[in-house]
Order: C-alpha cells, then structure tokens, then sequence
C-alpha cells in the first residue's frame, strides 16, 4: 500500500511543471492542460483502490480480534 501512494504522490509532483504552465499561460500550456487532468484522473482512481484497500486490511485486523 505505502508503494502505492508513493507512486501516487511521485506522479503527481512530476505534474507541478505542466500545472505550473497552465496557472501563468505559459507556451506550452494547452498542451500541459490535458496531461494535467489527465495524471489527475489517474490518481483519484488510484487512491480510490487504495482506499478500498486500506479498508479491507483494516477489517482484516478487526475480524483477527474478535
């Protein structure tokens, strides 16, 4: 799970650049715009998966102590 959201935060610092560009008009920003909501939309999958993930570990461990 920490690799996920490792890989998930990692993703996203790569995308400060293009949003940066996008933030001022700077060249290159309509191009920047679509990979922006692109990694964005990526992620918020992800972290729903992980999400998910982390619930189901969390009633793993609650069924282990009862």
């Amino acid at each position: 799970m920490r690799e996920t959201l490792e890989q998930i935060v990692k993703e996203l610092q790569q995308t400060l650049m293009d949003l940066d560009k996008v933030e001022a008009g700077a060249y290159g920003y309509k191009s920047a715009a679509p990979r922006v909501r692109k990694i964005l939309m990526e992620s918020t999958k992800k972290i729903k998966d992980l999400r998910t993930e982390v619930q189901d570990k969390k009633k793993e461990h609650e069924s282990k102590d009862n």
